[in-house]
């Protein structure tokens, strides 16, 4: 007996997941827009992860926005390297953020929007996670993962247009902020489905959803604890 058709399980809704990423993320970097690169982004990767969360099907919302994070942070990444100059422009301070990655990475400065340099922004961020997710349906926290995410991807396209050795490449990959992202993405998931699947209490979620929501906490206080210890070593390892 054939199952019935599920839009979630069709391999052309990612291609077009894909396609967004493609679409809402070059265009904007190129033409410098800070407010409308992670506007698109945010808009768009909600729609997709909420047309499996509808359906209750959290392998899909998780698979597609695994798919989405991973285009975006190497499309991001790539345009950086190749078109930095244009890039820069579509990053809130751009301009001065790339040179203090700089100073950081090959003088020994403070990391940048780190958690030593910057903790309240790190706190809002992550408040922005939680409860933008919970009360918006994952907008608003989706609009903080695109953006932490479009940061990463920036560090690390700026960092490696910088090098004159390959032998630095894994220095710039910055492993704790993917760490987070990684455990930002569970957590907008599990925090937007209690909207988006008709359900008015999160107690779903700490019965039905806690590995994910384990994983998840964990991924982002792991991702904390290292960008408390990795920048300092990978400064002086450069």
């Amino acid at each position: 007996m054939q199952e019935p058709y599920s839009l979630t399980r069709d391999p052309l809704y990612y291609f077009t997941a894909g396609f967004f990423v493609i679409l809402t993320t070059a265009l904007p970097a190129l033409l410098g827009q800070p407010r409308f690169l992670p506007l698109n982004q945010a808009l768009a990767l909600t729609v997709f992860i909420a047309i499996p969360l509808r359906k209750n099907h959290l392998r899909g919302a998780v698979n597609v926005m695994a798919l989405w994070l991973l285009l975006q942070y190497a499309l991001i990444t790539l345009l950086t390297w190749s078109f930095g100059d244009y890039v820069e422009r579509a990053i809130d301070d751009g301009f001065v953020y790339r040179g203090e990655l700089a100073s950081w990475f090959y003088g020994g400065a403070a990391l940048p929007g780190g958690l030593h340099a910057t903790p309240i922004a790190r706190l809002i961020e992550i408040l922005g996670i939680i409860l933008g997710s919970l009360l918006t349906a994952g907008l608003v926290g989706a609009w903080f993962l695109v953006r932490a995410v479009n940061f990463a991807g920036f560090g690390t396209g700026a960092l490696l247009a910088s090098l004159d050795t390959p032998a630095l490449i894994l220095l710039v990959i910055p492993l704790w902020s993917l760490v987070r992202i990684a455990g930002y993405a569970g957590l907008v998931i599990l925090l937007a489905e209690p909207l988006l699947a008709n359900r008015s209490s999160i107690s779903h979620i700490l019965t039905h959803r806690r590995k994910l929501l384990m994983l998840s906490l964990g991924l982002v206080i792991a991702g904390l604890l290292l960008e408390l210890i990795l920048p300092g070593l990978v400064a002086r390892a450069a």
